[in-house]
């Protein structure tokens, strides 16, 4: 059966299966220009096709994490071509790793069996109909809940997970708290080249040294160029 949308109001939602995040290792790939990892975003209103997954209408945001740093490189990196990623794109973001503070919400607990009662299927975190996600996003709002935790759409073996947060839109720490705030690393390392692999992606060179072949040597230049 597809994902029930439009999605069941608030009432049906407020007492699903929650999952405890506070003291959970969390992961979020960033830009590194920006400087911090944080970030709401809002539906696009003339574009909401285009907007991210549960994105919330403005002033509402949503800030995706993920509970790995492959499954978060996963979800920002999903350009993959045949399954090659150059490091330029690694070298360009970095990842943030933060602990769920004790005061973190508790999380839909999406992917628990019982929420195939109210009409949850993998497509909530794994289809295109972006409309849809995002209606589920606003009514489990609605319904209290100030985060979900799901499964991702890049993960062919559908077991890794993410969190999402909801809070006002912008760039902020989450629920303007600062023990969200946690350490950034590269990920241009060995470690994510490793997760990515399992993954059958491949991290290629984007500035290729190639050596240097002498034409005459060659053969290929024509007799009358010697």
């Amino acid at each position: 059966m597809p994902l029930r949308c439009p999605p069941p109001g608030p009432a049906h939602l407020v007492d699903l299966p929650a999952r405890r995040l506070a003291g959970r290792t969390l992961w979020r790939v960033f830009q590194r220009h920006r400087g911090q990892p944080w970030y709401f975003a809002s539906v696009r209103p003339h574009a909401p096709s285009t907007s991210g997954r549960f994105d919330l209408p403005a002033p509402l945001g949503a800030c995706h994490l993920a509970t790995t740093k492959t499954a978060a490189v996963l979800e920002a990196l999903q350009d993959y071509g045949s399954g090659l990623l150059p490091d330029s794109a690694l070298r360009r973001r970095a990842a943030a790793r933060t602990d769920a503070p004790s005061t973190a919400p508790r999380a839909a607990h999406l992917t628990a069996a019982a929420t195939r009662g109210v009409g949850v299927t993998a497509a909530l975190w794994a289809g295109a109909d972006r409309v849809c996600t995002q209606a589920w996003a606003y009514q489990l709002h609605r319904a209290g809940w100030l985060a979900t935790y799901h499964g991702i759409s890049h993960d062919p073996a559908g077991r890794l997970r993410a969190v999402t947060l909801f809070d006002g839109t912008g760039a902020h720490v989450p629920y303007d708290d600062p023990a969200w705030d946690g350490e950034h690393e590269r990920l241009d390392d060995a470690g994510v080249r490793a997760g990515l692999a399992r993954y059958g992606i491949t991290v290629t060179r984007s500035d290729p040294e190639l050596p240097l072949v002498d034409l005459d040597d060659a053969g290929l230049l024509e007799d009358t160029d010697r």
